[in-house]
């Protein structure tokens, strides 16, 4: 049965699973988003999750009418790899598509399996481990200390540089918390709401015209969060690598 949606959005998902079942010939279908979650934005899409036998996945967007749709090809052995990768890096994008889809199409009941999974892996909480965190701490002081380096003589890229740094100390933070991070367009309303007095701070530095007073208010977040601002003492893990 397919989920009662005003128009377009009921015709674009009409003619969406047409497309999927003479394209691909699917052994099941879940649709997500914002749409289908009753929030609806003039950006919105149709994200589709297709399952099929075959050893191959692809990404394919195409208009149907007036709305964008998205549709994420896989056999069900590489869905549940990428639910296992997201949940591992703290960004759980195909488990929560998932567990928060509507069934269209599953015959061999494969797509309420993996929803299942999805829903388990939520539930479980994040598995990032000690050393996947410090890489990322590695990373944000490498990269604050090389906006510092060329803020005199490249403003603008320093301040790329600040920018990246502070999207990713935000998202450290919430993973030190043991928290999801959350959706891209959620990052900093999200962060704002759960530590408004770090979220602030963000946003204004975020804002400044000027690189100095940037860097200024950038520092004592990224030290917070990082423990460091320039030169990161750290080693990984040794790792064995073919000859």
């Amino acid at each position: 049965m397919l989920p009662h949606l005003t128009e377009p959005y009921t015709s674009a998902l009409r003619a969406a699973l047409e497309y999927i079942h003479t394209r691909y010939a699917p052994t099941g279908i879940l649709v997500s988003g914002t749409i289908i979650r009753g929030n609806p934005h003039p950006a919105s899409d149709l994200d589709f999750v297709v399952v099929h036998p075959h050893h191959w996945r692809q990404r394919t967007q195409r208009w149907f009418g007036d709305v964008p749709g998205e549709m994420f090809v896989n056999p069900p052995f590489e869905l549940e790899r990428a639910m296992h990768r997201d949940a591992a890096s703290g960004r759980p994008i195909m488990p929560h598509m998932l567990a928060t889809g509507v069934i269209l199409h599953d015959p061999t009941n494969t797509v309420n399996g993996l929803q299942q999974l999805a829903e388990e892996l939520l539930d479980k909480g994040l598995s990032c481990s000690s050393e996947s965190l410090s890489l990322q701490r590695y990373a944000i002081a490498t990269w604050f200390e090389d906006a510092v380096d060329i803020a005199l003589i490249a403003p603008d890229l320093a301040s790329a540089f600040i920018t990246e740094t502070l999207l990713s100390s935000v998202r450290l933070m919430f993973l030190d918390d043991g928290q999801w991070i959350p959706r891209q367009k959620l990052l900093l309303s999200e962060f704002e709401r759960r530590y408004p007095d770090w979220g602030t701070l963000v946003r204004t530095s975020l804002r400044c015209a000027s690189v100095a007073e940037q860097l200024d208010l950038a520092a004592p977040f990224i030290e917070h969060v990082a423990s460091v601002t320039g030169f990161f003492e750290w080693e990984s893990e040794p790792q064995t690598v073919a000859p």
